[in-house]
């Protein structure tokens, strides 16, 4: 009977040992802390900026009196206005070198694009150069983050895909829009990149 006991307390002292060590985090998981600091900060930075892109939108879909995103899709296709490329960002396990390279692409696409948005739409100068400097900031956080990290920094073509000469009200939206989408790529980006 003793000899039993101690069996069964020898099973269950392992299952506790094992499982007290699967919920530990590993260290390879779990990452330097700041760079953990440096996701956390810029996540919360990139939902604000994603916020302050939607509201620009949607101010501007109103004033102009424009149709929903899903009625714009054949504008979209005709005036080439594509979507900023982060497929390194969608790699399991994440290609934080190649996402954060694509991701500064992007950023910089979208801060040209901003540019040429403020000046079509001049009632919008404040919120539009705001969102260019948050643009800029995050930017900068990431060449930093990634100078830190000693990744190699690409720098990738800027696409030329503005096609605002024509209908430039409808252009400035659905570049808002891509920014927007860009923003929620890029925050599911630092989520996946976080792990």
């Amino acid at each position: 009977m003793n000899s039993e006991r101690s069996v069964i307390l020898s099973l269950i002292s392992i299952t506790l040992w094992w499982l007290m060590c699967s919920a530990a985090p590993l260290t390879e998981s779990s990452g330097d802390p700041g760079f953990q600091q440096f996701i956390q900060k810029n996540r919360e930075f990139v939902s604000k900026i994603k916020r302050d892109v939607a509201s620009v939108k949607e101010r501007v879909r109103k004033e102009f009196k424009l149709g929903s995103d899903s009625e714009l899709l054949l504008v979209r296709h005709i005036l080439g206005i594509e979507q900023a490329d982060h497929s390194h960002c969608q790699k399991d396990p994440c290609d934080m070198e190649g996402c954060f390279n694509q991701i500064q692409a992007g950023l910089h696409t979208y801060h040209s694009s901003l540019s040429h948005i403020g000046q079509i739409l001049s009632s919008y100068t404040d919120q539009v150069s705001g969102l260019q400097l948050d643009i800029l900031n995050l930017s900068i956080n990431i060449q930093r983050q990634m100078e830190e990290s000693g990744m190699a920094i690409v720098t990738y073509p800027q696409a030329e895909n503005l096609a605002l000469q024509n209908q430039r009200e409808i252009g400035s939206y659905l570049i808002l829009g891509n920014l927007q989408k860009f923003m929620e790529a890029t925050l599911r980006a630092l989520r996946h990149c976080r792990s």
